[in-house]
């Protein structure tokens, strides 16, 4: 799809562009919602088209990887898998080749960041439209993506009118990051039996178990993002906290501090201007108030409760795939980045 795109367009900008997106979207990542969009397909029917599934999974990469460009614009981010950003990447393009008394740099960064977050979106959708699978099976599928869309953005609002408070429940990050996260993880499984034409009863349950797998994943992810390491993430892990993002950790410190932490949690959280020592002692007490143990012990609920799901389905799920599905489950909350 991005050949085509390269084909078509002889401008050198568009070309320097179209190599921009294609760096970015080879840059990494752990590409965990079209792997569990095939093995969704293939629980359901180990014989299902390889190729045909393949290539549709990629929509969900893609779509992630869409708002990946988005959600750095909005965090001013600086890099992303240890490169820097798509629009920084395109902020610098313009301070090389444009004057600053006609373009604004910073702008036109963002600008282009925008559009290629758009960019991307348009090849995820095209990439479920295949030829491997009937045109009703495609349709529905589209539909489930075009929701999980739709989730994501929702999802985003909320994190974003989270950040201008301190005080945010338990069951409000919850409804918050089964949009931003869960929601493409049970839109992959979904889509995968769909497309393997599977039950409803299959298509629910996987959906369910993509769902609370990806809440656990995000929960995980939350803990990454302060007590990681840099290295291992390619992004900084005192981000979270400077820019006061509100995570289960944060949640939990906040209900459990005693006052004077959570003095200290009020004046450091969200300063965009704090000390590593600042950093350090909020990490503290996330371990103090238990909210880090507190954080383990709800992905640890989250995952079990996802593979409960995966014995519901009827007809039964095929046992390889079945199990292949809990291993990737199991690699969301048991890893370091």
């Amino acid at each position: 799809m991005l050949n085509n795109a390269k084909d078509i367009d002889t401008n050198k900008f568009l070309q320097f562009y179209y190599n921009e997106i294609e760096k970015f979207l080879f840059s990494g990542g752990k590409r965990i919602r079209p792997i569990l969009m095939i093995t969704a397909g293939k629980a359901v029917n180990p014989s299902i088209d390889e190729e045909g599934i393949t290539k549709a999974s990629l929509s969900l990469e893609l779509l992630h990887n869409a708002s990946l460009i988005h959600d750095d614009i909005m965090d001013n981010a600086e890099t992303r898998r240890g490169e820097t950003v798509f629009h920084k990447v395109l902020d610098k393009y313009s301070k090389e080749y444009y004057s600053n008394t006609i373009q604004n740099h910073e702008d036109f960064g963002v600008a282009m960041g925008i559009l290629g977050g758009d960019f991307v979106y348009n090849l995820a959708y095209k990439a479920i439209h295949v030829k491997y699978f009937p045109p009703e099976s495609v349709l529905q599928a589209s539909l489930e993506f075009n929701e999980g869309f739709f989730k994501i953005v929702r999802g985003v609002i909320i994190e974003t009118d989270f950040m201008g408070k301190l005080n945010v429940s338990e069951t409000e990050y919850l409804e918050m990051i089964e949009g931003k996260t869960a929601a493409l993880f049970d839109k992959a499984t979904r889509m995968g039996a769909i497309l393997a034409n599977a039950t409803e009863s299959q298509i629910e349950n996987l959906g369910l178990f993509g769902k609370y797998a990806g809440i656990a994943f995000q929960i995980v992810d939350d803990m990454i993002g302060s007590f990681g390491n840099a290295e291992k993430t390619g992004k900084p892990t005192d981000s979270d906290i400077r820019e006061g993002k509100k995570t289960l950790l944060l949640i939990k410190a906040l209900e459990l501090a005693s006052e004077s932490e959570r003095e200290t949690l009020e004046k450091i959280i969200g300063n965009r201007d704090s000390s590593n020592e600042d950093v350090e002692s909020v990490r503290e007490i996330f371990k103090n108030t238990s909210a880090l143990e507190y954080s383990k012990e709800k992905a640890e609920e989250l995952y079990q409760l996802s593979l409960s799901y995966l014995e519901k389905a009827e007809p039964a799920l095929d046992k390889k795939f079945k199990l292949y599905l809990t291993e990737i489950a199991n690699k969301g909350v048991n890893r370091d980045n």
